[in-house]
């Protein structure tokens, strides 16, 4: 915000990370915090011409920014998060008897119909556990939920970790409940280790997979969320559909070539 009023030479860049003017994030918004952001909406789109060029971190963002802000199509380069692959992943059986998640626990990751989800699951499923990775304001709300569910032995919130690769290459079912992302780094990582996926059907997320790599559920449908688990759990051809969603991702995430994108953006606006 400061970088639009400073007086400087050089060009002004700017990141676009999150869909954070999108409806479905304004509509579980409190009234006052939806009024703020609103407020913020109008001065950005009245202050963003004076910066030079947007990095947006996907199409979807892009293309959100440009019909909200009014930003010029050649002003905004798209540059999608990066990550290391450090060695091709093979597909395993995956023995683990639990489902993964990862992500800030609050409203706009899904954990609420992930929870009411897996409720329905372990009913049918007595061995089957779920791991919850990451942590946020809404984590004594959810393990509310699991306990007022009677889950609260088979949900476990790990909080912040940092061996997420581990967990991973040991989960049975990676699941991505969210209702709205810029580029979701998470699903990328779940690409790259080959877990079996299941996300919500959000075009950030269709960004990144689609449906012959990965089963799709009806964003915030905590119902259809617990159907295609069920599906998930039983599908005969996963090594077809995460080697496909790794070899996408190595061929369009890879950390080295992003940084050799940023590079040519960088040196193409300071020669211009």
């Amino acid at each position: 915000m400061t970088l639009r009023y400073l007086d400087v030479r050089t060009p002004r860049v700017t990141g676009l990370v999150s869909n954070m003017y999108s409806s479905r994030r304004l509509r579980q918004l409190p009234l006052t915090t939806r009024i703020k952001v609103k407020m913020l909406r109008h001065w950005d789109r009245h202050t963003s011409g004076r910066i030079n060029h947007f990095i947006s971190n996907s199409f979807v963002i892009k293309e959100a920014y440009k019909r909200i802000l009014g930003i010029e199509d050649q002003k905004i380069t798209v540059i999608p998060r990066g990550r290391a692959i450090q060695k091709p992943a093979e597909y395993l059986e995956r023995p683990g008897q639990y489902l993964l998640s990862v992500g800030r626990l609050i409203a706009s990751k899904g954990y609420y119909e992930l929870i009411q989800a897996f409720g329905q699951l372990a009913m049918e499923k007595p061995g089957l556990r779920l791991v919850i990775l990451g942590d946020g304001p809404d984590r004594k709300r959810l393990e509310r939920l699991t306990e007022r569910l009677g889950l609260a032995t088979r949900v476990d919130f790990r909080g912040t970790v940092a061996n997420v690769n581990d967990f991973l290459h040991e989960g049975r079912l990676f699941v991505f409940p969210s209702h709205y992302e810029g580029l979701p780094g998470a699903l990328i990582e779940a690409m790259l280790a080959r877990i079996p996926i299941v996300c919500s059907d959000i075009p950030e997320n269709k960004e990144c997979v689609d449906e012959s790599m990965c089963l799709f559920h009806r964003v915030g449908d905590w119902r259809d969320l617990a159907r295609q688990i069920e599906r998930a759990l039983t599908l005969e051809d996963w090594d077809l559909r995460t080697h496909r969603a790794f070899d996408y991702a190595a061929e369009h995430f890879e950390i080295g070539q992003v940084v050799r994108q940023y590079e040519e953006v960088y040196l193409r606006l300071l020669d211009s």
